[in-house]
């Protein structure tokens, strides 16, 4: 395991996982019920794109409820740091030690070996976490956290400032982590191959070298 000091969302965060697979879409590698999943290769062009484009294809920052999550987070940390007695930390990307797959768990907790994820959603969609629990949907998603970041258990918390917390308790489950691994090591093989085939024509090392060599006629102001 190998850990990414930048903040998360920002340029160095997004460069550092741009055209590998990472947690949040695990779950179209391998679906909650152990399945390989029908999006796979879908998602493994997108990520050559990233990859051989060398940026963000798109951005989630404009969605109402995603914004409003990120404003709302550090009063989320606070109140499970109050609530659990705990103190917890930034994290930035986790990446297994050749690199080919990252997560970034929202914070770690300081003392176990462990992470937290934090969820500020709408008001509905946080009454169905108190009722239903959170459910299988973010499985993948926190599996491939425990085995990326080689933690223990992932505590899931959502949070709204006008009803109660929901707090989940997630430790590792070997036999499915054992299922991602292997689907994600072939993922990454077949992503790998993907690269290779689109670049076999030269025109992405020629592009590079123009903006180079652009970049080096007109450079940009601070540069």
């Amino acid at each position: 395991m190998k850990e990414v000091q930048c903040k998360q969302g920002s340029d160095a965060w997004i460069t550092a996982r741009l055209g590998i697979p990472t947690a949040s879409n695990f779950d179209k590698i391998l679906t909650p019920g152990g399945k390989l999943s029908e999006s796979a290769r879908k998602y493994a062009f997108y990520l050559a794109a990233e990859h051989l484009l060398h940026r963000q294809l798109d951005s989630i920052d404009n969605l109402e409820w995603v914004a409003r999550g990120k404003d709302l987070e550090p009063e989320a940390v606070k109140n499970y740091e109050f609530l659990q007695d705990v103190q917890t930390r930034e994290v930035g990307l986790i990446t297994t030690d050749d690199g080919r797959i990252g997560a970034s768990p929202d914070r770690f907790i300081i003392g176990k070996n462990a992470g937290l994820e934090i969820k500020c959603p709408a008001p509905h969609t946080h009454m169905g976490y108190m009722i239903d629990g959170f459910g299988k949907a973010y499985r993948v998603q926190v599996q491939g956290q425990l085995y990326v970041a080689e933690l223990d258990f992932v505590e899931r918390y959502s949070y709204h400032p006008e009803m109660p917390p929901v707090l989940e308790h997630t430790t590792r489950d070997e036999p499915y982590i054992k299922l991602l691994a292997d689907a994600l090591d072939q993922f990454c093989d077949d992503l790998a191959e993907i690269i290779r085939k689109a670049k076999s024509s030269g025109f992405f090392e020629e592009r590079d070298a123009i903006l180079m060599a652009q970049d080096d006629a007109y450079p940009r102001e601070g540069d």
